[in-house]
């Protein structure tokens, strides 16, 4: 404790007032609770006038007192038993300290009394000496009570009981307080600790998958690539491990933060159960996607997390399931026109729960049955995890289980809908008939489901039905419609190979395992890896990826050229002023970029531009504080329109930019379809030129590209090539831009790591919000998540969560180099 420590810190001043004034009325004595220093702490209790109005109102004398009850108090302490004192006045005082640890904090003062009559010339003498008329000192002290120093003693003994229960409150409060302080530390020094361990395990650990991952590329004896895949699935686990420990250290901490973006709900599950499928390589166990196509296209919420519990939940079904089927049921309802309760069920058909030990799966630590589930691996914080992150979410989740049938685990949370339209749709579900032939049942229910779902009017074959014979009825019998047959991959003999050959006008669809790869050299049969869904339903059944091409509608608004405007796009990163130059290309203007707000102030004093694109978020000079130096030291430039380029499109945005000068803003990633109204709502009108050309054709003839490079339905590495395709609009730009961006890896890593060993935290921020921006814009999506959550943290200050998840990103930063270099090379792309 210091001498700054206050009585009133360990007990109120209202209990020590209510305390005091009862000793008082009980005695009929004064009564003052002061400070270790004697300064008062309460207001007096039946003092006398000689004592408030002349003594203590007088500086010295207001002085002598303080010193005269301190004085008294650590006599009091010293000697172990109360005593009483005479006042530098000739009152008769007595008080008692109140201790903690053997150190005074505070003194319970009692008297102000006589026990003989006064002596008028030492009062007034004293008087003198005090500065005080004499006469009315000494006719003040004449009022003070006289009483028997048998009644002080008495008094003086009740005092110190008081005194010393008081004592007793300060010390509990005193170790109360200490403990939480103590906790406090202990929580910060196990925070810090499991920080600094994570970084200095998990660095390590990446290092050994990466090799593990580099050895197995290369020609090794097959015991040798038995025991690398084993380092390599061991490593995992362990970083496994190791990230439960950390969320559950937050979670236990109050530390855990959810961060809620935009997302599109159905690629997130389509992603998990990609992740899924790795893991039933060497399973009999078939996944199944049920999901409502009328799901919003577009909601917020911690898609981060959600994908944490339901991957948590996926895994567990398939670690306790060794045949069968483990199914995802996403459902919603409507809270309000702006609100949905997102619906999620994993079911499975494993070993079940028993009716016992149900209520202990959602508890720490637990692993149940665990004489039965020797060979599981796991911490048995996932399913813990899971339900403090629903709570966090204002989530809840739920289990009912058979022992020895399966489990079905669901979990319900809120989310707030951007988009209302639905997930995925056929257009034409009338015109077209979907068949099915498949020997595993769950598969086949699945089709059947997903298919009423979208409306198509399907049919299942028994496993011996003659399939030309089949064909040709319902073609006859539906002529208008166009036929598609989806067939398991292990039922396509060379004789339905044959008949699909001689019937073009039927599209075969074969189902194939998630690793397995079908060759053919038929026109019309596509490939569908596994899980089958109705998203990829829907896709085939289209011709096209939904809401992930440039549709007629966006064709439509393209319709417009202004081959003479100039436009400025000034943007830190190079990834974005690809992007931004891309998307302008088909309105064949004159587009100068700058990759800072100083190299724009210098380009348009060199040039005049009809429209500047400003980003927002650049270091040095921002976009907001390069627009004001625009507009108040450039007066060419008081009617050119500004447009912000944004990741951060919150409420009020608007707003803001407007304010600072600029004239609209764009929600970065940027949109072709966004990006094309605002430039011609804001270019002069007499730069826009209508088309006469057929650029619909143009576009049809890139859709008609994306179409062939998506009929494997399958994805690069683990990019959303579906959602950078919807952003950009034609395979051409896509691939400029992801060659920009794989250009700019080496010079963008080194530059933030950098910034992460100097602890620039400012620049650090600019420099992963670019990152996340650009990722999204390749459909990185899980790069641009993790980005964000660096962008968060950087800016509140919070290096623990940095250290955290720095290492990771940037390790899966640079592994996107390589991939994407060869993925580029197969499309004629080297030069980079």
């Amino acid at each position: 404790m210091t001498s700054e420590v206050k009585l009133t810190d360990y007990i109120d001043k209202d209990i020590l007032q209510k305390i005091q004034d009862s000793f008082s009325d009980m005695t009929g004595l004064a009564a003052l609770t002061t400070n270790a220093d004697g300064t008062a702490v309460t207001e007096g209790s039946n003092f006398c006038r000689f004592c408030t109005e002349l003594n203590r109102k007088c500086p010295l004398g207001n002085q002598l007192c303080e010193y005269s009850d301190k004085t008294g108090a650590m006599m009091t302490h010293s000697m172990g038993r109360p005593t009483f004192y005479t006042c530098h006045a000739g009152l008769v005082d007595f008080s008692a300290p109140i201790i903690i640890n053997g150190e005074i904090i505070g003194c319970f003062v009692g008297g102000q009394a006589l026990t003989s009559e006064p002596d008028e010339t030492k009062c007034k003498a004293h008087a003198i000496q005090l500065g005080i008329d004499p006469d009315e000192y000494w006719k003040a002290l004449k009022e003070v009570n006289v009483v028997s120093e048998d009644k002080v003693s008495k008094a003086m003994d009740f005092l110190y009981t008081i005194s010393g229960v008081l004592s007793d409150i300060a010390y509990g409060k005193y170790t109360s307080d200490r403990a939480k302080v103590e906790m406090e530390h202990a929580v910060k020094m196990k925070s810090d600790f499991l920080a600094n361990m994570s970084h200095e395990i998990r660095t390590p650990m990446n290092a050994v998958i990466g090799m593990a991952e580099m050895a197995l590329r290369e020609d090794i004896p097959d015991n040798a690539r038995s025991y690398i895949n084993q380092i390599k699935s061991s490593g995992r686990a362990l970083l496994t491990i190791i990230n439960d420990i950390l969320d559950f250290s937050k979670i236990e901490s109050g530390k855990m933060d959810i961060s809620p973006v935009e997302y599109e709900p159905m690629s997130l599950f389509n992603d998990v159960a990609n992740i899924i499928m790795t893991r039933l390589m060497d399973k009999e166990i078939e996944l199944i996607l049920n999901m409502n196509v009328d799901m919003p296209h577009l909601i917020y919420g911690d898609n981060v997390r959600i994908r944490q519990i339901l991957i948590n939940l996926a895994n567990n079904a398939v670690k306790f399931t060794r045949s069968g089927q483990v199914r995802f049921v996403v459902d919603f309802t409507w809270i309000d026109s702006d609100n949905i309760m997102l619906s999620v069920a994993v079911e499975d058909t494993g070993i079940g729960i028993k009716p016992e030990n149900v209520g202990k799966i959602f508890e720490s630590f637990q692993q149940l049955d665990s004489k039965r589930n020797r060979d599981v691996e796991g911490s048995g914080l996932g399913l813990a995890i899971s339900k403090n992150l629903l709570s966090l979410m204002n989530g809840t989740i739920h289990v009912e289980s058979e022992y020895g049938r399966g489990s079905v685990f669901s979990f319900k949370l809120p989310q707030k809908v951007v988009d209302k339209t639905p997930s995925m749709s056929v257009k034409d579900p009338s015109g077209v008939l979907a068949i099915g032939l498949f020997e595993n049942i769950y598969l086949s229910d699945g089709f059947t489901w997903d298919a009423a779902k979208l409306g198509v009017s399907v049919m299942n074959l028994a496993l011996d039905a003659d399939l030309p014979v089949a064909c040709d009825t319902f073609r006859k019998r539906n002529p208008d419609r166009k036929l598609f047959v989806f067939i398991e991959q292990e039922l396509l003999t060379e004789e339905k190979k044959t008949y699909f050959r001689n019937n073009p006008d039927i599209c075969a669809v074969v189902v194939a395992g998630f690793f397995d790869k079908v060759e053919s050299d038929l026109s019309n049969l596509l490939v569908v890896k596994k899980p089958l869904s109705a998203m990829n339903m829907a896709m085939i059944l289209n011709h096209e990826k939904v809401h992930y091409t440039v549709t007629e509608e966006h064709a439509d608004e393209i319709n417009f050229t202004a081959p003479d405007a100039k436009v400025l796009i000034v943007d830190d990163n190079s990834v974005n002023l690809t992007v931004s130059e891309g998307l302008l290309e088909p309105l064949k203007m004159k587009t100068a970029t700058a990759i800072s707000g100083k190299e724009a102030i210098r380009k348009i004093e060199e040039t005049h531009f009809d429209l500047i694109l400003m980003d927002h978020m650049m270091p040095e000079m921002d976009g907001v504080e390069t627009t004001r130096i625009i507009r108040r030291m450039y007066p060419d430039y008081d009617n050119v329109p500004i447009i912000a380029l944004t990741a951060n499109a919150v409420n009020g945005v608007r707003e803001m930019f407007l304010s600072e000068g600029m004239n609209d803003f764009v929600a970065k990633p940027i949109e072709l379809r966004v990006l094309v109204s605002k430039i011609r709502q804001w270019l002069p009108k007499e730069l826009i030129k209508k088309n006469g050309s057929s650029k619909k054709e143009d576009d049809e003839e890139d859709k008609l590209s994306e179409e062939e490079s998506s009929s494997e339905q399958g994805g690069l590495a683990d990019l959303d090539i579906d959602e950078a395709m919807r952003l950009l609009g034609t395979e051409k730009l896509f691939l400029a831009v992801m060659a920009e961006y794989t250009r700019t890896i080496p010079e963008k890593v080194a530059r933030i790591e950098k910034l992460y060993r100097t602890r620039k935290w400012g620049d650090y921020t600019i420099e992963v919000h670019g990152l996340k921006n650009a990722s999204r814009q390749i459909g990185a999506m899980e790069l641009s998540s993790v980005c964000a959550e660096l962008e968060k943290a950087a800016r509140s200050g919070n290096e623990e969560m940095i250290m955290q998840i720095h290492d990771g990103m940037i390790e899966r930063y640079r592994a996107y180099e390589p991939i994407l270099k060869g993925y580029l090379a197969e499309k004629g792309i080297t030069k980079l």
